[in-house]
Order: structure tokens, then sequence, then C-alpha cells
């Protein structure tokens, strides 16, 4: 089965890239994965976490909310949208495994991820921890939406680097305050 096309518009007066109006920027995942192992090898690897955390949660919700005006999807439809945005762009296959919007709640699965592949299952430790905000950043925007108070947490519970099938991510609601 063919996956859906992600729609990609050039200017030709700029050379930007967009996709569904927001600029774009197209890059092999090597790239990426390099840049995630250098940082590792400079600050290490939990250190690069937290920061890759906070950046990787704004920038899920300004694309969130953005989408959201674009299409006129539902903040669940929109979190829905953003996964499937991310797997069209060859980050893994991502699939929700459960979710609980009231809660805040979500497990998620990413199989065949490019974080997972590149560092390979030998390397016996979570690397896909960029999903981690991002998931969060979705979530986010589903609370926001909802109008409802919490700070949703991700965590990486199971990694293909680990040698699991799969990388699995699990997002609890805090409560705030």
């Amino acid at each position: 089965m063919a996956a859906p096309e992600v729609p990609i518009e050039v200017d030709p007066a700029t050379g930007i890239w967009r996709t569904d109006g927001l600029p774009m920027i197209y890059l092999p995942r090597h790239f990426l994965v390099n840049i995630q192992k250098s940082v590792e090898q400079a600050i290490g690897a939990e250190a690069f976490r937290g920061l890759l955390y906070e950046a990787a949660d704004l920038s899920a919700l300004q694309w969130c909310r953005a989408e959201a005006k674009t299409h006129g999807l539902s903040p669940i439809e929109t979190f829905r949208h953003y996964l499937r945005r991310l797997s069209q762009r060859g980050y893994g296959l991502i699939d929700i495994a459960a979710l609980d919007a009231a809660a805040g709640s979500a497990e998620v699965t990413v199989r065949h991820s490019a974080y997972a592949l590149a560092y390979g299952p030998e390397t016996g430790r979570r690397v896909c921890y960029m999903f981690e905000g991002s998931f969060a950043g979705g979530m986010r925007y589903v609370l926001e939406g909802a109008g409802r108070q919490g700070e949703p947490r991700c965590r990486e519970v199971a990694c293909a680097a680990e040698g699991h099938p799969e990388c699995r991510f699990e997002l609890r609601c805090e409560a705030v305050g």
C-alpha cells in the first residue's frame, strides 16, 4: 500500500519549501542522527535529551496550532495528523496504541524509527528521545483545545536500539501548580 503523498511546494523565487504553508527543510536522516550523536558526545545524552525535549515540545505545539487552523481539524484530529506527518517524513511508522484525551494520556509506538535504525539494536539504550518532546507538544495542543490544565510529560519506555521490536512512549498529564 502506497503512503499518502506529502504536498511540497517550492517557491521558485526564494527556493523555500513549504508543506501546508509551513516553511520546511528537507534533510537526509543521517544528518539528524549524526547531529544527535555529536551533541551526545559533547554534552552527554541526558543533557541533550533535556534541551531537545523543550524545543521539540514547543515546535510540536506551534505546528499543531498552524495545521489545525489550515485544515480546520479538532485537537485530537490535529494530534493524529501530526503523527501521520512525522511518519510520512521518514521518522518511522508512528501509531497511537491508546489515547485518553480527557486524562491527557496516550501510548505511542514507533516502528522503524530512523534513530533506532541508525544506532542499531546492539546499542543497548534508548535513543529515540527526540520524539518525547514532540509527542508531549502534540498532547499539549489536545489539552489546550479542550481548555484543560496540566503538563503533558512523555517518556520513551522501550527502544528498538535496546533490542525491542518497536519503540514505545507513554504520555501522562501532570497537575500544574
